[in-house]
């Protein structure tokens, strides 16, 4: 057999781009923008932004809106994100001062290639008068020569990443325009973000969209050649218009032809002639297209950089509205990171407020702050006044000794809180060096700090509205903790929700903080709560961690890690690329319980849920509990015996469970009925579960029907007194079926006339149906629509009497995989008539039967099967077999399966014929060995003779249950000659004859 892992490693080799090879695209903002509608179609749409757009020029044409040159100087910040310090990913400043000055030629038309512009199109050129500068001072008003480098974390990016590689490094959209400089590991160069109206700033389309305002370039494509160095770039964008491209779409163009390939449409603006699609290489002149010419040489189409050299008068239009109007555009033209950074003499400024933070347990309190000396002479005194609720509470001043840029922390006289109070501070340096501070715009920092509510335990949380007593912490000011509807068996349940799916900034932790609490016995203390998350596909940033906070503290660095899931450990269903909303209780994991043991000094505690946005799908949380005096939990896990279906009429049901609890269980009792019968009380007392401890106990025997029975089982009152959750619960399917068969075998889903296979479940879960498909009938399994995942259907054999030697298994699967889910396909084998299963024969990820993949819902073609070899020799020579095909959920796609056959012998290659039997030389050519193999459509017993010429039989007898067997036969000791065989299948005869020659 050959192995896939090499195959795999060759097909990495040649699918990883390589430095000299590139087919690439233009420009992938047209996808960039679509993914973000489609992961919010509710955000603002381009048809709305366009009717801004045309209103606007309108009003500037009537004289009801004034007109609006954009003129002035657009601050740019460089971030590098590279592989390491001599890697070519990390540019040099040379390289991004040729980008520099070719923005500058190209907008203001002060380009050398200006004069290729054909006479046609001379006239509609335009000129803006805006000037980009890379960023003299960084967002703290620290001198900078506006460029970052920051090791990457991925050695290449896609668009998908755009959330993670921005926030890498960002600096306030509203202030600079970002543009990040990368690796692309797909056929991309760049991608921009377009602007929006004034419309909407304020709400979601405007505000959680700054972190990830700004242009993305491949390095290669950055800069130019000449006159500021040779640099390694992609020869067909080695001008540095990748990036005058990606800015005009950053302040509001279009592509030329209007992203759809039609004369009809276009890019709304006026001077721009249509064009039905785009252009690439470098065309020649005139190139017509709708009954006139391209304008190929336009920034805005997909030619070569060297074929590029305008934009229109009108396309400068555009850019006057948006800079002129819209949100994190308008606010660049008077940005304070294009001035150089104020220089004072004596310049000491609050870089951040270190105590009280937002929460504190302690009163009284003492405030600090960090100060930096952000001034040219060293600083040796400065005054800082505190306010406390608008009133001054102290005036302090330090002696400090502090060189230019140094740091240095500041402590107040404490401060007293009450309990569930809050106060807002204001700090305000009043002289620096015994004079007024030379800078005010660092001089002062204000914070809103908190002493939380306390409780007593236990705290039972169910988030029926946001509780007033829990804290909510907001770093961004933007999607937070938010309570919602979301089903849990209840339609009208809510919880907490952290809004993932709709969450640009990427890295962001917003905290939902309980009241303080103080143990007395917190070795059996818990926490316990019920949450519900779904991954969005390919995406597994996603995160929850749960702290406690010691003494209410806001410093991570006190903060006591209880959990932490990510991904796929935290999701509790099928990953969906819609934004996810439970509804059942099956997409939820409940109780999720951490021990509270680690926290053993009585102190006050509070509890922080934290979680981290990835960009990917939403999380919910209910049904809080803190408690430290003893809870009963005991668990059902599940069934140990009998098998879903046996040949048992009256088993003893073994069953497991969980002490899920605090304490140990000395005693239970199990409610179960039968087929909807009388409940019976089973009471197991002096037993012992200690606390995480799983043991198995035994049912009473029940008698079973013929048939599938349906057990309700429902443990109850450990310890004799109720238990806590609703974990006890348990549907048992019980197949008894005595049918038989024997080997060889097969098994179509198309004959009635075939000894039937069972299909079951465990607790009322979806199983294998029956389907028409170009196999005739099949049977499928419909994960594609079955968000519960784990859940499980079984297809049984009968009891198969396998004592006849040795047996190969076929059968045939069809399957795509939906990424980047994978359901999975056991084969399990029974020697016990089905009582227990424990031979696993096959276990393989659903992915592993196809090559394809497919995100819609899955229905094979007559070429979508893959025919499957199974070696069963464990199974040789027993008689009470059973098999049992056992798919597994993982909500990825519908699998299929068809055609199981048994074959005597253990052979990956038996022999096969199309027809009802075939007689043929077994080692070829003229000889004494013959064979004959049959293929019969069900088991039939064949009645064989065989007779030499002279009319004596040689052989006569029953070949019994014959349905694909293949039979041999030795001629040596005859003569040579003519031999007939002569065979009997149900009431057809048929005669063959065979030459025998030594």
């Amino acid at each position: 057999m050959t192995s896939k892992f090499p195959v795999f490693l060759l097909v990495a080799v040649i699918l990883l781009p390589g430095p000299t090879s590139f087919a690439q695209d233009r420009c992938a903002t047209t996808k960039y923008e679509q993914m973000r509608h489609n992961r919010k179609p509710g955000r603002e749409t381009a048809a709305q932004f366009e009717e801004w757009v045309q209103s606007r020029l309108a009003g500037q044409a009537s004289g009801t809106l004034p007109e609006i040159a954009a003129a002035g100087t657009i601050p740019v910040v460089v971030h590098i994100l590279h592989n390491g310090v001599s890697d070519p990913t990390n540019i040099s400043d040379a390289q991004i001062a040729s980008q520099m000055d070719v923005l500058n030629k190209d907008f203001r038309r002060l380009n050398a290639d200006a004069g290729n512009t054909p006479a046609e199109f001379s006239s509609a050129a335009g000129a803006t008068s805006l000037v980009f500068t890379l960023a003299r001072r960084d967002p703290e008003g620290l001198p900078t020569n506006g460029i970052t480098r920051t090791l990457a974390t991925k050695t290449q990016w896609g668009l998908e990443d755009q959330s993670e590689l921005k926030a890498l490094s960002y600096w306030p959209a509203e202030d600079y325009l970002n543009i990040w400089v990368i690796n692309f590991g797909t056929n991309d160069i760049g991608f921009a973000q377009f602007p929006v109206t004034n419309l909407i700033q304020g709400l979601d389309g405007s505000s959680e969209d700054r972190l990830t305002d700004g242009v993305v370039i491949h390095y290669r494509a950055f800069g130019v050649s000449g006159s500021f160095g040779t640099f390694d770039l992609i020869p067909r964008f080695d001008k540095g218009r990748t990036a005058t491209h990606e800015i005009g779409h950053f302040f509001g163009l279009r592509h030329i032809w209007g992203d759809v390939s039609s004369c009809g449409d276009n890019d709304f603006v006026p001077d721009t002639p249509p064009q039905s699609s785009p252009s690439s290489l470098c065309p020649n002149y005139p190139a017509p297209s709708c009954g006139g010419s391209k304008m190929y040489m336009n920034y805005m189409d997909y030619t070569d950089d060297q074929c590029m050299n305008l934009f229109t008068n009108d396309q400068i239009s555009r850019f006057d509205v948006v800079l002129g109007a819209s949100p994190r555009r308008v606010s660049l033209l008077t940005s304070m990171g294009a001035t150089n950074p104020v220089i004072a003499s004596n310049d000491a400024g609050i870089r951040a407020i270190l105590a009280p933070g937002t929460t504190s347990c302690s009163s009284p309190l003492t405030p600090q702050v960090e100060i930096r000396n952000y001034g040219t002479n060293v600083v040796t005194s400065i005054v800082i006044e505190v306010k406390i609720d608008g009133v001054v509470d102290q005036t302090k001043t330090f002696s400090v000794n502090l060189a230019s840029n140094a740091l240095a922390t500041l402590s107040f006289d404490p401060v007293s809180f009450s309990i569930g109070s809050s106060r807002q501070f204001l700090f305000t340096i009043i002289q620096t060096n015994g004079v007024t501070d030379g800078n005010s715009s660092n001089d002062s920092e204000s914070l809103l700090a908190a002493v939380p509510l306390s409780t007593t335990l236990p705290i039972t949380q169910p988030f029926d509205s946001t509780p007033p007593d829990w804290q909510i912490l907001n770093p961004d000011n933007q999607t937070t903790w938010t309570n919602v509807l979301a089903a849990d068996g209840s339609a009208s349940n809510r919880a907490m929700r952290m809004e993932f799916y709709n969450y640009d900034n990427s890295g962001v932790l917003d905290r939902i903080v309980s009241p303080s609490f103080t143990l007395t016995t917190p070795g059996i203390a818990q926490l316990r709560f019920d949450i519900s998350y779904a991954q969005f596909a390919g995406q597994d940033g996603d995160a929850l961690r749960i702290y406690a906070l010691p003494m209410c503290s806001s410093d991570p660095a006190q903060a006591i890690l209880l959990y932490d899931k990510s991904g796929p450990t935290l999701a509790t269903t099928a990953a969906t690329s819609q934004s996810f909303v439970p509804t059942s209780a099956g997409q939820w994991r409940k109780p999720e319980i951490v021990s509270l043991a680690a926290l053993s000094n009585p102190i006050p505690y509070q509890i922080a849920f934290v979680a981290r946005n990835g960009y990917g799908n939403n999380l919910y949380l209910d049904n809080v509990v803190v408690t430290e005096t003893d809870i009963n939990d005991l668990a059902f896990v599940g069934v140990v015996s009998p098998g879903i279906v046996h040949c048992v009429e009256k088993p003893v049901i073994s069953f497991q469970v969980a002490n899920l609890g605090t304490s140990s269980v000395i005693s239970f009792k199990m409610d179960y009925s039968l087929n909807g019968g009388t409940p019976i009380t089973q009471s197991y007392s002096n037993i012992l579960v200690n606390v995480g401890e799983t043991k198995t106990f035994n049912l009473n025997q029940v008698s079973l029907k013929s048939g599938s029975n349906e057990i309700n089982l429902t443990l109850k009152d450990p310890n004799g007194i109720p238990d806590l959750q609703s974990n006890n619960n348990f549907v048992l399917t019980s197949v008894l079926d005595i049918s038989r068969d024997l080997g060889p075998l097969r098994m179509t889903f198309d004959n009635s006339a075939e000894v039937a296979w069972q299909v079951a479940s465990q607790n009322n879960s979806l199983n294998w149906e029956a389907v028409k498909t170009t196999k005739d009938q099949s049977l499928t399994y419909r994960s594609f629509s079955n968000t519960q995942l784990g859940q499980e259907s079984w297809l049984v054999s009968p009891i198969l009497d396998l004592s006849a030697g040795t047996f190969s298994m076929f059968f045939d699967v069809s399957y795509a995989q939906n990424t980047p889910a994978d359901d999975r396909l056991r084969i399990l084998a029974s020697s016990d008539c089905g009582f227990s299963y424990n031979d696993v024969i096959m276990d393989r990820a659903a992915s592993s039967f196809t090559s394809s993949s497919s995100s819609a819902e899955w229905f094979p073609g007559k070429d979508d099967w893959q025919h499957e070899y199974v070696n069963i020799s464990s199974l040789a020579g027993k008689k009470n077999v059973r098999l049992a095909y056992v798919v597994q959920n993982d909500n990825g796609n519908n699998l299929f399966l068809d055609n199981i056959e048994l074959f005597s012998g253990d052979d990956p290659n038996p022999p096969i014929t199309p027809s009802l039997y075939q007689l043929y030389y077994s080692s070829g050519g003229v000889n004494s060995n013959v064979a004959i193999t049959f293929n019969l459509p069900t088991k039939e017993d064949v009645h064989l003779q065989i007779y030499a010429m002279q009319g004596n039989i040689l052989t006569d007898i029953i070949l019994y249950e014959t349905l694909n067997q293949t039979y041999y036969y030795d001629f040596s000791a005859e003569s040579s000659g003519i031999y007939l065989f002569r065979l009997l299948i149900g009431d057809q005869p048929s005669v063959a004859k065979v030459f025998i020659g030594h």
